[in-house]
């Protein structure tokens, strides 16, 4: 999932929006945005939160689990995607 464009925020709002923490290299982070908590990720080899998801406040273990699963996913993906160079070369 991709993530809207951040509009500005006050400084109240920055106490709460960065969160960071790591799973299996990859960068999780929680930032504000449109009045919105969100659950961002970011690949290891990259210098941005490219990914996101809006955190669903009545269930927070599922989006963070829901954030889990598409990064085992993309790993996964980039492992294939290794193997079939490999393999083509």
């Amino acid at each position: 999932m991709s993530e809207p464009e951040t509009q500005p925020s006050n400084s109240s709002d920055n106490e709460i929006q960065q969160i960071p923490a790591q799973y299996k290299g990859w960068r999780l982070s929680t930032k504000l945005i449109n009045g919105k908590l969100w659950l961002r990720w970011q690949h290891p080899q990259e210098n941005f939160a490219r990914f996101g998801c809006p955190i669903n406040q009545d269930d927070i273990a599922s989006t963070i689990n829901h954030g889990r699963f598409l990064i085992d996913l993309a790993i996964k993906l980039e492992e294939e995607t290794a193997k079939q160079r490999l393999k083509n070369q």
